[in-house]
């Protein structure tokens, strides 16, 4: 019909312009008269009513069609929302359903009456990405939705569009993709040289087919692959959807590793280091060699777990064994002297509020500059050390040893070492402004390492069976012949600190303990001296008493709270600490006191316990026998409250464990 009024339009439209062009041609020639032009004039009447009487049937026709048209786009926006293949709601400015169609009402109300009804209540959404980014995710039993955010005014009220977007396909193949991922292991035995000297060649080969057993039926139920690089060194290669289901269980395979006994005494233990989630294979395998390193760093029989996030630690409950190399330090120490050398200046720092450890091993190094002809110098705040009586000391008889951290950094160019000693820890240090400054880093350090340690020293001597840094600077200097002229004074520095740190030759205290001692008291060290550098004021022991009156044993733990804040409360902290482990059933000793502002924890253990994974928890670290922890968002009694949280849970955590370790039995 619209096609056939089209054409009579335009014939209409011709008949009347043909007609009206010829009649001005006669005219033109001056001829209007005759047959011809009246019959001109006839078509163009007729043509002019034609076109009338087709303009007025396409006016018609045309608010016809419109309101046809009309009639039909609102039965549509009355279905087609209902109808749509996506869930769609409206919600009020309240947040409260208005509307919805049939797929919302199906796939994410499951069929629930949803009208007035917050939308919070039905499914959570995440407003506040919503607001800022238009969008956000969420997930119920029929798939994965991406939800999109619009606001609209409707005669001054103000509602809200929500669409879902189903991308449960994507998801599916996302989640297959990052299951499927390689995550790479580094597995090493912590004491193996130590296990097979003096072990037949029959006895060797049996420890070695044990540990190859232990870790092939391990990760074949976990359908890895394994390989060995060596006789104590696996490298394995599985799924991150079955690493997970490893790391869930919190490795047992350390456990398996403890009960692989060597002549009925030594037990083997593993580091376990894992690289995951990387951008490539090749970036795991290096993120599984530097937790490799950490686990190691931390003592060993534990995993590290390292992704493009940081690091998780599991394990690491046994007490480390002293398995050291004499041949590692001696190469250290002549790397060192090398280092020193080749460079104009040094410069030695440790950790805040230094104590007798850092003092001592910084003194340890300045000696051995001096030997070899280069200045040095320590950069330490004296007004904030916990060994202000050796530092006295060091401020009468050696007058220019010591300077500020801010004399230091004036002092700091690229042809200066700085030799960083009994931390591990960036922000522990003494300044970071001389870290960040200093071009050639050297570290020594006694501690297991942590998430957040160097990683950028040109030489590292890190081993966390040593008891002391002074014991690590001693043997160094035992090395390179270097201890025979050694003065009194630093001797008895170097003594102060592995007395500290040992408690007295108690804690961690090994073989070449003694024999970093005796070498020093050979020096001239008097133990008579160096136990006046730890005597206590009256008030100081009144206020340790009273915190050793106020403990209270949880489970194997003493626990004691200061009362307030006072000068010295660290060194009494930490002598209350190791006041407490003489208690009868004691393991562990936790001492929470007030200091600047904050609330601290200095804790101590007998060996049975690892203080440091109790304080790392609360955001601390430190050593398995000897840790802390600062917090400045809570008081001192808060703080306890999450101490005894940390403590329940860990026991419980090993009681699950000894209970299937007794199911399996």
């Amino acid at each position: 019909m619209r096609r056939k009024s089209t054409w009579r339009l335009i014939g209409a439209l011709l008949t009347l312009i043909a007609s009206a062009v010829y009649i001005l041609c006669m005219v033109y020639l001056q001829k209007p008269q005759g047959v011809p032009f009246y019959t001109a004039v006839a078509l163009l009447a007729v043509g002019a009513l034609w076109v009338a009487l087709e303009g007025i049937l396409l006016h018609r026709n045309f608010w016809g069609y419109i309101s046809q048209m009309d009639a039909a786009l609102n039965d549509a926006a009355q279905i087609s929302p209902k109808e749509l293949p996506i869930p769609v709601a409206v919600l009020s400015d309240a947040r409260e359903v208005l509307w919805y169609n049939d797929r919302f009402s199906k796939l994410i109300a499951k069929d629930e009456n949803c009208h007035g009804r917050s939308i919070q209540h039905i499914i959570p959404l995440d407003f506040r990405k919503l607001l800022e980014s238009g969008a956000c995710t969420m997930h119920n039993d029929s798939g994965f939705y991406r939800v999109y955010y619009n606001e609209h005014q409707c005669k001054g009220q103000k509602l809200i569009l929500l669409c879902f977007q189903d991308f449960s396909v994507e998801q599916e193949y996302r989640n297959l993709f990052e299951n499927s991922r390689l995550c790479v292991l580094h597995i090493m035995a912590d004491n193996y040289d130590d296990l097979i000297n003096g072990l037949k060649a029959g006895e060797r080969a049996a420890l070695t087919a044990n540990l190859e057993l232990l870790i092939d039926s391990t990760f074949s139920s976990y359908r890895g692959i394994s390989c060995p690089l060596g006789q104590d060194h696996f490298i394995v290669m599985i799924e991150a959807q079955h690493f997970r289901t490893l790391q869930e269980k919190k490795f047992p395979i350390l456990d398996a590793a403890r009960k692989i006994l060597v002549g009925g005494k030594k037990a083997l233990t593993l580091s376990i280091g894992v690289g995951c989630n990387g951008e490539s294979f090749a970036e795991n395998d290096l993120f599984a060699r530097q937790s490799l390193d950490m686990a190691m760093g931390r003592g060993g029989d534990q995993a590290a777990v390292k992704t493009r996030s940081g690091f998780d630690f599991f394990g690491g409950v046994s007490k480390a064994v002293e398995h050291r190399s004499k041949t590692r330090y001696r190469y250290v120490a002549k790397a060192l002297q090398e280092i020193i050398e080749e460079n104009d200046r040094v410069l030695i720092m440790g950790h805040r509020f230094t104590d007798l450890d850092a003092v001592g091993a910084a003194v340890g190094i300045a000696y051995l500059a001096q030997q070899l002809s280069t200045p040095a110098n320590i950069a330490i705040h004296v007004e904030a050390t916990l060994a202000a009586p050796l530092v006295m000391r060091l401020q009468k008889e050696c007058e220019s040893l010591l300077i500020t951290p801010e004399d230091a950094l004036a002092l700091c160019d690229e042809h200066t070492v700085l030799v960083i000693v009994d931390t591990v820890n960036k922000e522990l240090l003494e300044s970071k402004e001389l870290y960040r400054k200093a071009k050639h880093i050297v570290v020594i350090d006694h501690h297991r390492k942590m998430a957040n340690c160097i990683d950028d020293m040109t030489l590292l001597l890190h081993d966390p069976q040593a008891s002391s840094a002074a014991e690590l600077v001693t043997e160094m200097l035992a090395y390179l012949e270097l201890h025979k002229d050694l003065p009194v004074l630093y001797a008895e520095a170097l003594l102060a600190g592995i007395m500290l740190d040992t408690k007295n030759f108690v804690m961690q205290t090994g073989v070449h303990t003694f024999e970093a001692a005796a070498l020093l008291r050979e020096c001239g060290a008097d133990p008579t001296v160096v136990k006046a550098l730890f005597a206590a004021t009256m008030s100081a022991y009144r206020q340790r008493s009273r915190m050793v009156v106020d403990a209270e044993l949880h489970r194997h733990s003493a626990i004691t709270v200061a009362r307030e804040e006072c000068p010295d409360i660290q060194i009494i902290a930490s002598q209350t600490a190791d006041e407490l482990l003489g208690i009868e059933g004691v393991d562990a000793s936790f001492v929470i006191y007030p200091n600047r502002g904050a609330s601290c924890i200095s804790a101590r253990s007998l060996g049975k316990m690892n203080v440091q994974v109790i304080m790392e928890q609360l955001g601390g670290g430190g050593h398995q026998t000897m840790a802390a922890v600062q917090c400045k968002d809570c008081s001192p009694t808060e703080l306890r409250i999450k101490l005894i949280g940390v403590l329940d849970a860990l026991a419980s955590a090993e009681q699950t464990i000894d209970t299937e370790a007794l199911t399996k039995g």
